[in-house]
């Protein structure tokens, strides 16, 4: 036994003698390196702009990160990461170098004290300048999507949205960096701002509560639409696009429901059809996640899926179509090289589509090229993407 170790200690010796042999032949004399790079200080850390490009875009991962990511470049570079847990949700202030991120967490993982908080992070370093704590853990868990927190007062208030499942919202100071008080909202969901100082939110019973705030963040007056989201036979995608204040609601089955949010007196506008009757033997219907966007031109987009049918609103779409709202026609259809769910476009000199297919985030035209494709390491779910203004 003794033997057979010291012969396996000797074939062990040799054989590392073998490698460092080798690879010394293959070393590269120090003489072609007359110049070696410096040494790397880690960590290094560099500021962002004050005024981030319109080529960037925030990619929320759901749960995972929130990505700050360049889009508008076959460069493709990560700008910057911000941590993420539970169904986070960020704000990017404009007129603050501020960003606020709504999460949750609990004390032993996925387990013990539950905390709710929205940190707020500096623009240009992502360092966390402050915090404030959300009473009551109620904040709604859901995933990414729109309507969980918002702006509102000249995005002086954040307004969170609860669900328990009884729902409320908690007005937050963002400058004063404390929770200001707790409305409820019994039978509605998810918060749209509306007017100066305030917020309309969905009710199961098909109308839209509108709810304004005084300085304070208290309800200084309340109303409530006359029922106008058919729930059992048509009802209407949550996801919305706004346009000089007018924000655009998809339904199910294919109709789009405008609703005037510019004033207190928030306004129910007619709805009108997407599907042209040359389309509809073909099922089409709008489906995704975050599956419309508004552009610059004034033009909505919005991803439809072929042979649509019950069930399938969730389903990622073979199309975006672009629509005119002012002449209620469909002016584009572009099809997509992946299947898309969601949808964002950005903003400036050469706006640009950007599609989620699976786990990856196509770039296109607004003429439906293809212009680049970029990996999304990591995404386990649907992604909620925001372009930089």
């Amino acid at each position: 036994m003794t033997m057979n170790i010291l012969r396996a200690m000797t074939l062990g010796v040799a054989a590392a003698l073998a490698i460092g042999t080798t690879q010394a032949a293959y070393a590269a004399p120090a003489a072609e390196f007359p110049n070696p790079l410096p040494p790397e200080i880690i960590p290094k850390v560099e500021k962002l702009p004050a005024h981030y490009p319109t080529t960037w875009s925030w990619l929320n991962y759901a749960g995972d990160r929130l990505e700050l990511r360049n889009v508008g470049s076959d460069t493709r570079e990560v700008k910057g990461q911000l941590a993420a847990h539970d169904s986070a949700i960020l704000l990017i202030a404009d007129n603050r170098p501020e960003i606020y991120v709504a999460d949750t967490v609990w004390s032993r993982g996925a387990r013990g004290t539950r905390t709710d908080f929205i940190t707020i992070y500096d623009k240009q370093t992502f360092e966390a300048t402050g915090e404030i704590v959300l009473p009551g853990t109620k904040r709604a868990l859901i995933t990414a999507m729109e309507g969980l927190i918002a702006f509102t007062d000249e995005q002086r208030m954040a307004l969170v949205f609860n669900f328990t499942p009884a729902s409320s919202v908690t007005v937050v100071d963002l400058v004063k960096r404390k929770p200001l008080g707790e409305i409820e909202i019994p039978g509605c969901s998810l918060v749209y701002p509306s007017g100066a100082r305030g917020f309309s939110t969905l009710c199961s019973s098909g109308t839209l509560l509108s709810i304004r705030l005084d300085a304070n963040g208290a309800v200084a007056g309340r109303s409530e639409s006359k029922a106008f989201n058919p729930l059992d036979t048509d009802p209407l995608f949550t996801q919305s696009a706004t346009l000089s204040g007018v924000r655009y609601f998809p339904s199910l089955h294919g109709r789009l429901q405008p609703v005037d949010m510019k004033g207190d007196d928030v306004k129910v506008l007619p709805d009108w059809p997407l599907v042209p009757a040359a389309d509809a033997a073909e099922h089409w219907r709008p489906s995704g996640w975050q599956l419309i966007a508004s552009d610059e031109q004034k033009l909505l987009y919005i991803v439809m899926q072929v042979d649509a049918h019950e069930g399938t609103h969730k389903d990622p779409g073979n199309e975006v179509w672009v629509f005119n709202p002012a002449t209620k026609v469909r002016v584009k259809r572009l099809r997509l090289v992946r299947r898309g769910q969601s949808i964002a476009v950005t903003h400036g000199a050469d706006p640009q589509l950007l599609v989620q297919a699976g786990e990856r985030l196509d770039v296109y035209d607004l003429q439906g090229m293809l212009l680049r494709s970029l990996d999304l390491p990591g995404l386990k779910s649907r992604m909620n993407i925001e372009p930089v203004r």
